[in-house]
């Protein structure tokens, strides 16, 4: 049975998510929770009303849970309630409206936290609660979808860059970006060589949003 479960690794993803919300709880209390599960049900409603009236389809997307889990879990959760709801309507949205070939070219819940910092929403990235569950998860859920290679391209274009300026890497690092975040499998390619390229490419972009900042 937890075999069949995980076989889905969006499942593993849902699990590591709901266990890092746990986690953080004693530290942020109920006001985080309330957070969360409004990000999700603002992002699997808003997913399951598109594709009911666009698609004819009446099902509620593990994709939109996820995504509502990471725009509820990196929005700092003491701004206003309307906040998440926005955002993770406006990551669904994007999902559906944004699209190259068919499909949507920036993942879902990247792209509204993006949105969210330009408007000078703050990220607070309180999911990232517990560092060693991440790297535990991520490395298995990487491996698992074959995104090894994505993670290491980004992984060493980000330690030369701000190694280069003086700078700790793994002090500035977020390992929830580069194991949940990063890795999302339709807008970071497949592949060995694509994949590190993107990981790269990633990188180079972190390090100069760092800069500008």
């Amino acid at each position: 049975m937890i075999n069949k479960l995980l076989r889905d690794k969006k499942n593993t993803l849902i699990l590591l998510l709901s266990a890092l919300v746990a986690i953080a709880l004693p530290r942020s209390g109920l006001p985080f929770l309330l957070w969360i599960v409004t990000g999700i049900a603002a992002a699997a409603g808003s997913d399951f009303l598109i594709k009911s009236f666009f698609l004819k389809q009446r099902v509620f997307s593990k994709s939109a849970i996820i995504s509502g889990f990471i725009v509820g879990g990196v929005l700092d959760y003491r701004q206003p309630l309307w906040g998440v709801i926005a955002f993770a309507v406006l990551a669904i949205i994007s999902k559906y409206a944004i699209k190259f070939k068919g499909r949507h070219i920036f993942n879902p819940a990247n792209f509204g936290l993006f949105v969210a910092a330009l408007a000078g929403i703050p990220l607070a990235w309180n999911i990232e609660s517990n560092i060693y569950l991440i790297l535990a998860a991520g490395i298995y859920i990487a491996y698992a979808m074959k995104k090894l290679p994505h993670v290491c391209g980004f992984l060493t274009v980000f330690a030369v860059l701000f190694a280069a300026q003086g700078l700790n890497p793994l002090a500035l690092v977020s390992w929830f970006f580069v194991f949940v975040m990063l890795i999302e499998p339709k807008t970071s390619g497949s592949g060995k060589l694509r994949g590190a390229i993107f990981g790269a490419a990633t990188g180079a972009v972190a390090f100069v949003i760092y800069k500008l900042a």
